[in-house]
């Protein structure tokens, strides 16, 4: 799941207009998203956040499978343990980045932007891998 994350956030860099493309514009649902910030900036920081939270997960696992019983990974953040603290901050980043989601199904955007409009079972699949992961 580290790897997964990883690669997800490198390409928030290397496709970064894809991410922008579904990433909800000011005023959007009658009004109500309001947040600061331009859509670069938006996904460059989620992308940053995948990146080290994934790279996190991979090095508190390898740490966890490699070292010694009696050796866990290092406290960083929290006691719980570096592997621990990444998977609290991906859970967290997974429901910022939702309404990214939301904005693809209600508004039509689609990853990526060359290809016809997303089925909606691609939207009830990605909901699902959204609540496993959650």
């Amino acid at each position: 799941l580290g790897s997964v994350f990883a690669i997800a956030g490198v390409t928030h860099f290397t496709v970064a207009d894809e991410y922008e493309n579904i990433y909800p514009y000011r005023g959007a649902w009658g009004g109500l998203w309001q947040l600061p910030g331009s859509r670069q900036f938006h996904v460059a920081w989620t992308g940053v956040a995948e990146l080290v939270g994934g790279i996190g997960l991979l090095v508190g696992g390898l740490i966890d499978w490699l070292a010694p019983v009696y050796i866990s990974s290092p406290n960083i953040v929290t006691t719980a343990g570096l592997e621990s603290d990444c998977a609290a901050a991906l859970f967290l980043l997974t429901w910022a980045v939702t309404p990214s989601n939301i904005f693809m199904y209600t508004h039509g955007a689609r990853l990526p932007m060359e290809q016809p409009q997303v089925p909606v079972s691609f939207h009830v699949v990605r909901f699902l891998l959204q609540v496993v992961l959650l």
